[in-house]
């Protein structure tokens, strides 16, 4: 395990029955199915080994939920459970939330800016074509009632949370943060690595980034989207 940094150790939840049917999650209280149970089961297995100085969750239930199914897996006397924090729940759609993107440009107002859905050209495709921050602010400026987070408000939040973790741990630390596959992609595209924000993470995959424990520090990606690795 590198001691350059703090060694922090993002998971994306397992699946949920809106990721089965490729509807668009936000904030919207969805469970994990079947499979969803296992990703979490999973990947505890695959992290069992590692002793976390600490372990943080989103707030939203399939989240600490899979955190929790992680934790039960360690034998490396890590916490018993996760801490949850707001910083780490995934982006809010708002309107959007429970839609398809085909169905966005039925339901969404009239006035909507029809380019964020022409085609109806899958999630990945419209980052690529207006950039992640880009979108965000498309969902914001397409929502009807206006709830949906922009990207300034999302990377506001996003950044306490990982400035927490700068400030809280110290080189060599394991830190475990269970969330959400926007935030993630919102992690890839901070980090320079635009192509990886535009690709799909897998339920329960592991990416493992180093944080130098320092204010405005670098970020290193030693590990993506990872469903394989035993540590």
């Amino acid at each position: 395990m590198t001691q350059k940094g703090i060694n922090v150790f993002f998971v994306r939840h397992g699946q949920t029955y809106f990721n089965l049917m490729n509807r668009f999650q936000g904030w919207s209280d969805i469970d994990l199915t079947e499979k969803g149970i296992a990703d979490g089961q999973a990947a505890g297995k695959r992290l069992s080994k590692v002793h976390f100085t600490a372990a943080y969750a989103s707030d939203l239930p399939r989240a600490y939920k899979t955190a929790q199914f992680i934790l039960d897996e360690n034998e490396a006397a890590s916490p018993a459970k996760a801490t949850l924090n707001r910083d780490f729940r995934e982006i809010f759609f708002g309107s959007a939330e429970g839609l398809t993107i085909k169905q966005i440009a039925e339901d969404f107002d009239h006035d909507i800016d029809t380019s964020m859905v022409d085609g109806a050209i899958d999630y990945g495709d419209t980052i690529k074509k207006y950039g992640f921050d880009g979108l965000m602010d498309l969902f914001k400026k397409n929502d009807p009632l206006s709830l949906a987070e922009n990207a300034d408000e999302f990377n506001s939040r996003l950044q306490h949370g990982l400035n927490m973790i700068r400030q809280n741990y110290e080189i060599g630390d394991n830190v475990l943060v269970v969330t959400h596959g926007s935030l993630m992609r919102a992690l890839a595209n901070k980090y320079k690595s635009p192509e990886l924000a535009s690709k799909s993470l897998s339920n329960g995959a592991v990416s493992k980034l180093t944080f130098e424990a320092k204010k405005d520090g670098d970020v290193t990606i030693d590990l993506w989207n990872d469903t394989e690795k035993v540590w």
